[in-house]
Parts: structure tokens; sequence; C-alpha cells
């Protein structure tokens, strides 16, 4: 279906037929993956969408070269094992001319500690209190010791609106962001229209404004790179990176993201570590990364890829081996064809319906009939939320909570994680978390991480697959555009038309 096009700037950018013709010709048309799904609400990836169009900004970020940096907060202190202080960036208005205030500040974190479903990097599980203190100070308590608040505050979810934003339990980002671009329309399933903030604190931007389109089919958005309908598309195919042709520049990086089939291990047959390693030897990753992923990703050696510092120095790819998994289907006491299994698959990721049709395969040749399921991700994250599924292909960036796998690991792995899609169940784990989120000894806490890492990979918890790269198509005639590590950021005031 084609997506119905946007105005690219609304009546109020301009007050005259001229400057309107100028804002648009310096303005861009992007191609996004994924869209909002939950009415804006900042604990949701929702979040991400604003953070990512220059609207949402939080109290710090994380830069493009993975380090923490200030954003609306200058500094931190770390006042006592569970208190830390920041201090706000003076000077700083909301899009709707309301300063930032500690008030302010603390109003939108409060909010966002109060709704149904928490964030999964700033719950109430984690966070006690926000509080105002002073004229440019807010205090953040947290229940555990933790030495990693300040990047907990760097995630789009805690991105910090005006009051008028948070109105009758719903979020409305039109003019209440802080960032160099302001919302001036925001269709859930269509896309966004933004135009330039002139009076942002960090500097003027270079585009007046960009349409922000919403296309879930990784293969649209290919043809929208190709046509030049879109001069930045994101999440391009591996696949599809053949038929792009000239006048585009191939922006790729080794991604924190790891694709991954996600195993229900509440379901009774599931639960068996026997049957979870069966499906873990049946599957060839070596031959998922160079012929679905055309070469442009690794076969994974677990959850985190084998340069980061924090994957077991030992972890290597699990042996792809038919018989083997036959072996032990029949120790678990399983007879050919009497485990069925559905997957589910999400049309975002272009790759996913030819890994689901692989993974289909070979399941079937060890005995294990497989139906497949393809949707949008918004159709199917309530029934894998709920466990209401046997297995589902999910791609993880691990440092897209907070850039530490603290977050990625207390979310997905521990018994009350928010994200555990795999229902796993392990106080031993969850010890090892907690440790590592008071730990101030870095190493120490890489130590604990690949300590977890191996204890997945070995239980087969789930099926890591494959370690992904970031490739997005950008037109030539756009300058100063990065792709960003954790996928948090995208339109920034320095991205321009050369």
């Amino acid at each position: 279906m084609r997506i119905n096009h946007l105005l690219i700037l609304s009546a109020a950018v301009a007050s005259s037929s001229g400057y309107a013709q100028s804002a648009r010709a310096q303005s861009i048309t992007i191609a996004e993956q994924f869209t909002a799904r939950a009415g804006w609400a900042l604990e949701s990836d929702d979040s991400n969408l604003l953070a990512r169009a220059g609207c949402l900004e939080p109290l710090t970020r994380i830069d493009f070269d993975g380090t923490l940096q200030p954003s609306l907060a200058t500094s931190w202190t770390q006042t006592s094992p569970t208190t830390w202080e920041f201090t706000l960036r003076e000077g700083v208005k909301f899009q709707d001319g309301q300063p930032l205030t500690p008030d302010a500040v603390s109003n939108a974190l409060n909010n966002l500690l109060k709704v149904t479903t928490p964030a999964r990097a700033f719950s109430p599980k984690l966070i006690k209190s926000v509080e105002a203190i002073g004229n440019n100070t807010i205090r953040i308590t947290s229940h555990a010791p933790t030495v990693l608040l300040p990047y907990n505050v760097a995630s789009p979810s805690t991105g910090i609106l005006s009051p008028a934003g948070y109105q009758n339990g719903r979020i409305n980002p039109i003019g209440t962001c802080t960032g160099p671009f302001i919302v001036v329309r925001a269709a859930p399933r269509e896309g966004m229209t933004v135009k330039r903030n002139e009076n942002y604190w960090g500097g003027r931007a270079a585009l007046a404004g960009a349409e922000i389109r919403f296309i879930p089919d990784g293969n649209a958005r290919a043809v929208q790179a190709r046509s030049g309908e879109a001069l930045i598309s994101v999440a391009i195919p591996s696949s599809a990176l053949h038929s792009l042709g000239s006048g585009l520049q191939i922006e790729n990086i080794d991604s924190p993201r790891t694709a991954t089939l996600i195993i229900n291990n509440k379901k009774p047959a599931l639960s068996d570590v026997k049957i979870r390693r069966a499906i873990q030897a049946a599957i060839d990753t070596a031959g998922l990364a160079s012929v679905v992923y055309a070469g442009a990703a690794q076969p994974a050696v677990g959850p985190f890829g084998p340069k980061e510092p924090w994957a077991p120095k030992e972890a290597k790819v699990v042996k792809y081996d038919p018989a083997y998994a036959k072996e032990l289907l029949k120790q678990a006491g399983i007879q050919d064809g009497a485990l069925k299994l559905s997957l589910l698959a999400y049309n975002e990721r272009g790759e996913f319906k030819d890994v689901a049709a692989v993974i289909q395969a070979q399941l079937r040749e060890v005995g294990i009939p497989v139906d497949v399921r393809v949707a949008e991700y918004a159709a199917l994250e309530p029934r894998m939320l709920s466990g209401d599924f046997d297995i589902a292909l999910l791609s993880r960036n691990h440092l897209y909570d907070i850039a530490d796998p603290f977050g990625f690991l207390a979310s997905d792995y521990t018994c009350a994680g928010s994200y555990n899609l795999s229902h796993y169940c392990n106080k031993d784990v969850d010890a090892k978390v907690a440790k590592a989120g008071a730990s101030v000894d870095i190493p120490d806490r890489h130590s604990v991480y690949a300590d977890i890492a191996r204890r997945l990979q070995d239980e087969a918890v789930n099926v890591f697959l494959v370690h992904e790269q970031a490739i997005d198509a950008v037109s030539k005639k756009v300058a100063n555009y990065r792709p960003h590590l954790h996928d948090s950021y995208l339109l920034t005031k320095d991205v321009a038309l050369r």
C-alpha cells in the first residue's frame, strides 16, 4: 500500500509562499522502519521515533562514538550509593516557550514512573523517587545501589517534554520537545512532519525540516531509496543492496544487535534444555549469515558480538549438526513430528521472512514441523510478552535501553524483567545482574556479563543467530549523516543538503 504523502511543512512554517518554497527546498524525506504504535507513549519505542526525529531530548545522551555526554543536564554527581543529582542546562526552553526547570523535569520523569507498563530503562522497580531541589538540580534515587543511572537517563524513554505534553494521561509531542526540530504533524500509522526549531539551545539546524515516513516493509524502504523519494532510508535489507544503483551512499556499521530465535522457556516442551539444544543444533547460523544476509552479518557466538569487551573470550559459533539435534530429541522422548511449533516473524526486518523460511526447513529436517506467521511487530509483541507463542524472531540491540549490557540483561533475562520474551527465570542470573549493576569495577562488571552470556548460550535459552550490521541508504545530496550505534539519533541539527 502506498504511504500517503505528508505535508513537507505546515502553513505555520511560513508566512509567505516564497519562504515556504525555500523551506521545502531545504527539507528532506526519510523512510523510517517502525510505525508509532502506542500513542507516542514515552515508555514505548515511540519515544525512539521522537528522538530520531530531532524532537525529544533526555538529560544525558550517548554520542556517536558510544560515550556518555551531557544533554539537558550538564553534570551529575553520585551523592550516595542510591542517589544521583543532575545539574540542568541553563537557558533551555521547550518549543512552546516554557523554561526547562527542575519542576518540569521532575514532572516529566514522574509521569514516566506512573505508567501502566514502565519503560525498561526507567521503571518503579529501579527508581524510588525523582524530586526537584534548588534552582537547577534534580535528585534521582534508586532502590538499589547503581553506578549506571546516568546511562539510564540517556534513554529516549526518559526524554523531557514540557508540562503541556502530559495531558489527561496522553502524550502530545507537537511543540512540547526541546530538540532542534519541532513536530508539526504526527500520524502514528503514516509518519511525522517536522520543522526547524529556530530557538534551539544547541544552535540552528541546517535543514528547514523533514517528512518522516513510517514504512515497515524493508524492500519498500529500499525502493524509496532507489527512486530518490527518500533521501535517507534506514535498515535496508542486505538482499536489496545490489538493486540500489548509483547516487547512493551505503552507511553501515557493526551494530550491537543480534538477530535471535526467541524460545518460550515456559512452554512445557521448550522448558527441556535438550529440546532447546536440539533446536540450536538444527539451525545453520553460518549459512544464514552468508546467504540470507549476503555476508553483511556474522554468525552469532552468543548474545554479544565476539569483539565486545563483555563477550566470553572463548565464545564460538554453535556447530550446525542435524544428526546431533535428532539424537537430543530422541533422548528427550520426542518422536518424529510429535513436537509442532509456531514461529512468529515481523516484516520490519526485511531478512526475517527468509530467515523464517530457512528455520522452518531446517527444523523440519530434524522432525519438528513449524508453522510461520509474518506480521508487523506491533501485532506480535502482545503475544510475545504474554507468552502466547512458541518461538519468534527478534532483532535486539543490547545497548538500546542503556549503553551497558546491564539494561538488556535486567529486562530480558531476569525473572521480573519487563521484556523477558523468553520467559526465562534463574535466581542465580538475577543475583549476577544485580551485582553487576552495583559494581564500580568495569572489568568485574564485564566478567559478570560474560558469565551470563556463557550460560545463556550453553542452556540454549534462545538461539542467537547472527550479529547484524546497521545498513542505511543515503543520497549523495545529504551531508553530515551518520548511523547511530544504538539507533537513538537520525535527524540531527548537522544533517544538511549539499
